[in-house]
Formats: C-alpha cells, sequence, structure tokens
C-alpha cells in the first residue's frame, strides 16, 4: 500500500504544479508544440509544466501576436533631429537629460512670453482693434511684441527647465540609479550647462539680427495704427517716445530739436513734429528758443513752425522774457525726414555693432554724458542679458536636484522668485550706471558674475 501511495504522488503534484502554470508563456507552447503536446518536455521559468490540452494551429499562434513598431508621419519629422542627437550626443545618459529639459523649456518658453506680453498688451490691442484699427495690423503689432521679448524669456524658460526636469528626475529616484550606476551629479547636469550655453549665443544671433528689424518694424506698424485710430485712445494706448536731436555745424552744438512726437510723410501730407522746442545755440550758450505746435518739412533743410512762440537772450532784461508770437515760422535743419526717422531709432533699434558705432559718433560731439552712460549701459546688456541662459542654468540645475520631492508648482514658484530677484538687481545695477555711480561693464554684468558665482556653489555642493 505503501508504494502504490508513492506512485500516485508524483502524479497528483504534476496535476497540481500545472493548474497554476502561467497560460501566456508563449515559448512553452511553441516547445510543446515542437515535441508533440508532452507536458513534461518543457518547463517554465517558474518550474512547472503546462497542462496538457488542444493545441493553437501555428499560422493562428503568429496572427496573435503584436505587430511590430509601426513607421509613420512623425517618425519622418524627427528622422534627422534624432540622427543629430545621436551623433553630438552618442551616450544614452546625454540623450535622456536632454530630453527631459527640452520639453519644460519649451513650456517655460511659452508661458513667460504670455505673461510679459499678452497680460500686459492684450486689452490695449484689444481697445485699439475696437477703435476701428484692422486686425492684420492688430496682430502683427502682437507678433512683432513676441519677438522682441523672446530674448528676455530665454534665461526665464532656462531656469524653469532646470528646476523641472532635475526635480523629476530627483523626485523619482532617478538620481539615485545614476549613482549607483557610476555617473556622478556633474555628469548628469552639464547637459542643462550645455544648452544654457546654446540659448545664450541664440540669444546673441537674435540681438543681433532679429530685434532690431522688429524694433524698426513695431513702430512702422504703430505709425499706421495712429493713422487708423484718431483720438485720444490711440495716444493712451501706444507708447510714443519723444524725439531729441543734436544739431552741429564744423563739430560745434548749433541748435537742439525736441519734439513730444515725430511722424514720417504720408503723401499729400509731410513729415511732422508736434510740441516741437527749438534752441539755437552760439558760442555755446543759448541764442534763440522757439516753441511750436508742429513743424511741417518744406524741403531744402527747411521746417515750417506754425504757431510758433520765440525768445531771444538779447531781450532777457532784469528778469523778463519777451515773446514773439508767429503764425509761421521758417527755420533751418541740417536733417532730411529720413535722417530723422534713422536718427529716432532708440537702443532696441539697433544691434551691437550700430549701438557701438553711434555712441562712438556721439562722443565726439557735445552730447550729455548721461545719454552717453544710458547707452553704453544698453550696450552692454545686448550681451549680458543673453548670456543670463547660462547663468540661470547653473542656478536651476543644482537646486531641481534636491533630494525632497516638489510639484511643477513648487518650481514655477521658485522660478519666479529668482527671476524677479535677478531682474530688479539688473534694474539696480542698471541705474547706478546710468547715473554715473559705476561702469557701464560692472552695471550690466553684475547681476550675471553673482549669480554666476551662486551657481558655481551650488553645482559644488550638489556633487
Amino acid at each position: 500500500m505503501k508504494a502504490r501511495a508513492s506512485k500516485k504522488q508524483p502524479a497528483a503534484d504534476a496535476a497540481h504544479s500545472a493548474s497554476f502554470a502561467p497560460l501566456d508563456d508563449a515559448r512553452a507552447v511553441d516547445a510543446l508544440s515542437a515535441n508533440g503536446g508532452a507536458a513534461d518536455a518543457v518547463l517554465p521559468a517558474n518550474g512547472h509544466s503546462r497542462p496538457e490540452g488542444p493545441r493553437t494551429p501555428r499560422s493562428e499562434r503568429t496572427a496573435r501576436r503584436p505587430a511590430g513598431p509601426s513607421f509613420g508621419l512623425m517618425d519622418v519629422v524627427w528622422f534627422i533631429p534624432r540622427k543629430l542627437m545621436w551623433l553630438l550626443f552618442p551616450k544614452l545618459v546625454d540623450r535622456y537629460v536632454i530630453g527631459e529639459l527640452l520639453a519644460p523649456l519649451v513650456f517655460g518658453w511659452t508661458m513667460f512670453i504670455v505673461l510679459y506680453v499678452f497680460a500686459v498688451d492684450i486689452f490695449k490691442l484689444a481697445q485699439l482693434a475696437a477703435g476701428g484699427a484692422r486686425l492684420d495690423s492688430i496682430g502683427e503689432m502682437m507678433w512683432l511684441k513676441v519677438v522682441l521679448a523672446s530674448v528676455l524669456c530665454l534665461p526665464m524658460a532656462m531656469l524653469l527647465s532646470g528646476l523641472l526636469a532635475f526635480g523629476r528626475l530627483s523626485g523619482d529616484s532617478e538620481m539615485i540609479a545614476f549613482q549607483a550606476g557610476g555617473i556622478p551629479n556633474f555628469r548628469v547636469v552639464r547637459n542643462a550647462f550645455l544648452i544654457g550655453l546654446i540659448l545664450s549665443f541664440a540669444g546673441l544671433a537674435l540681438n543681433e539680427y532679429v530685434l532690431p528689424k522688429a524694433g524698426r518694424r513695431l513702430h512702422i506698424v504703430q505709425d499706421d495704427v495712429k493713422r487708423q485710430v484718431t483720438g485720444r485712445l490711440v495716444e493712451d494706448l501706444i507708447d510714443d517716445r519723444p524725439f531729441f536731436l543734436p544739431d552741429y555745424e564744423g563739430g560745434k552744438l548749433t541748435r537742439v530739436v525736441v519734439a513730444k512726437k515725430f511722424k514720417a510723410a504720408d503723401p499729400p501730407y509731410p513729415a511732422l513734429m508736434q510740441d516741437v522746442t527749438y534752441i539755437q545755440y552760439d558760442k555755446g550758450q543759448w541764442k534763440t528758443i522757439v516753441q511750436a505746435d508742429r513743424a511741417e518739412w518744406i524741403g531744402n533743410k527747411e521746417w515750417r513752425f506754425v504757431d510758433a512762440d520765440t525768445q531771444f537772450r538779447d531781450t532777457v532784461t532784469n528778469g523778463q522774457r519777451f515773446n514773439m508770437h508767429s503764425a509761421d515760422l521758417v527755420l533751418k535743419i541740417n536733417k532730411t525726414p529720413a535722417q530723422l526717422s534713422q536718427d529716432r531709432r532708440d537702443t532696441t533699434e539697433m544691434n551691437y555693432r550700430e549701438l557701438d558705432a553711434y555712441i562712438r559718433e556721439l562722443k565726439g560731439k557735445n552730447v550729455r554724458p548721461k545719454v552717453l552712460r544710458e547707452m553704453e549701459v544698453e550696450l552692454e546688456r545686448k550681451l549680458a542679458v543673453p548670456f543670463a541662459a547660462l547663468v540661470l542654468a547653473f542656478i536651476g540645475a543644482p537646486l531641481g536636484i534636491r533630494r525632497q520631492r516638489s510639484t511643477a508648482g513648487v518650481g514655477i514658484g521658485l522660478s519666479l522668485l529668482i527671476i524677479i530677484i535677478y531682474y530688479i538687481g539688473m534694474g539696480v545695477l542698471g541705474a547706478l550706471g546710468q547715473s554715473g555711480q559705476m561702469g557701464a561693464v560692472e552695471a550690466a554684468w553684475g547681476c550675471n558674475v553673482i549669480g554666476l558665482l551662486v551657481g558655481l556653489f551650488l553645482t559644488w555642493r550638489s556633487s
């Protein structure tokens, strides 16, 4: 009886084990089919055998197998970028980290442009559209403002990208996995520094070749909108710059023209300056002051001042001034309206080389030192602002690696706080540079130097 029981026990165990065999083991099915369906021909990975049963034809088994990866339109679109990534970054860890950085970078750039442009100008543009301005002009103004804000928003986006990407890697313990695989933190975060450097050079290119053209085009479109919308509305909604023209003869300051507004020629209407003040100089001292409601271009370097009040220095006696009123007064200005439009450009409408040449030209003339200092600070900022992307990459990446878990909201809030501090500091240093209490280079690059030192310290701590 004992022998008979011992012979039946293995069969019972085999049946019991077969009931727990995995039914989706394709290797076991293929092996069973190849060996005539014997249950003990092959053992799956768990050591149990599959129970015998009706075999499925091989054609049906092949049809049920999952199909291979499909090849669609997006594979064609991303074919060249992927090849470039594999060529430039042969290491998988570099491609993985850069892929994590790109999505929040695009998101942050778009978000900050919306906050910077749309939150301020969308209501003004809507009122202009309601006042009669064409929608194509409104749309072009909005697009040009987006282009002008793109360079300022690149450093912000780089900071947010580092905080979110490395915060996600740290929160999901992937940074620990990198360290366990022998990859130090600096090896991982250096990809953020590389992207920051690329964005800095991209910002320089935009400042040099794109933003000046966009700024000039924006003022042309604004002048067009002014002609479409009449009344006080357009004056309140479109920021117009005062016009300042120093005029020289023989290297000496001869006259200064200050106008609240300048309008280019719009045939049949001539070029026009409004709320004009004309100051004539002789031997370094003012001789005549003319204030007029407007001045119209006549030709041959002459302008007709309408409703002009003239004051002569020689008639000032005992503190009393005598004015002469003229309905029309013709005065000379050594520049045509086209040249005035060229001189009307502000620093946003000139690239680095044009602004540098303009400053060198003004230094040889009797121009107020404060005006020169303002332009010199803006000249240095054309280099300093794009390189802020690299500086904020050194700050955002190590801050994102911190071990405590954080959400996207915390990353956005922290990035906004850092950006506010950074640009407030840049504004304070810029004001000190324009007032002469600090050099132009120190005023423009001071925040970058401080931020880079803080970023290097945070990177060293995170490593």
